[in-house]
């Protein structure tokens, strides 16, 4: 009975590893400079905002580098050294009965490497979790779900690697009169029905903050689509 179970113990325990490396988790991971991840935010705007464009301030949090070891991860500036555990392989293996098992370094978490003096205020990572503020600049006539692009802007990188991008998502508010679609904008305007049987003109908002007259042709019906040119919105 014992010696099922050890079989099944060593099944599982190789089973468990070739998971591990088919999900990307147990391979040797790099131990030079890596680029930090790219982040993405959303950004509500007004249509207003949307129409002529505007500058403004986005606070997110973020990774930053340590200030206190220079990204470098250590206290006293060292290099990182070969894992003594592993030799740098950053994998070591083990005799279970008939099997070898080959496991990821636990000293070095699979890195190869080792820091001896891990900074205090980053434990040795290199970088610190933190807050943020970036100046976006929204271009007149974007649309609902465009996205900008600020590079350099998303998570410091690893060991001196460069940083991710930011990914600004546009969401356009809903507009309580006017309604978009490209570069067109719709409105629904009350007509007195004098106007609207014998004709005239009638001023109607525009999503610049004025007034435009539209002619209201005689006999116009309920429904009834007219158009101002060069009302729309900036593309």
């Amino acid at each position: 009975g014992g010696g099922g179970a050890g079989f099944g113990s060593a099944f599982s325990d190789i089973f468990e590893d070739m998971f591990g490396e088919m999900m990307g988790g147990g391979g040797r991971r790099s131990t030079g400079p890596m680029r930090g991840s790219d982040m993405q935010f959303s950004l509500d705007v007004t249509l207003e905002d949307a129409f002529k464009g505007k500058d403004a301030k986005l606070k997110i949090p973020t990774v930053e580098t340590c200030g206190d070891c220079k990204g470098t991860g250590s206290s006293d500036g060292g290099k990182p050294e070969k894992c003594p555990d592993c030799a740098g392989a950053g994998r070591v293996r083990a005799q279970q009965g008939f099997f070898t098992i080959e496991r990821t370094c636990t000293t070095c978490n699979g890195n190869g490497t080792v820091i001896k003096s891990p900074c205090k205020k980053c434990g040795g990572a290199g970088r610190v979790r933190g807050e943020k503020t970036v100046q976006i600049s929204i271009p007149a006539g974007i649309a609902e779900g465009q996205r900008i692009r600020m590079g350099g802007e998303g998570e410091a990188g690893i060991r001196g690697g460069p940083a991710g991008d930011l990914f600004v998502l546009i969401n356009v508010k809903p507009h309580k009169f006017f309604r978009r679609e490209g570069a067109n904008l719709h409105c629904r305007v009350p007509v007195p029905m004098t106007t609207a049987a014998l004709g005239g003109n009638l001023d109607v908002p525009t999503i610049e903050g004025q007034k435009a007259s539209i002619k209201i042709p005689a006999g116009t019906q309920t429904g009834q689509q007219l158009r101002l040119k060069s009302k729309g919105m900036n593309i």
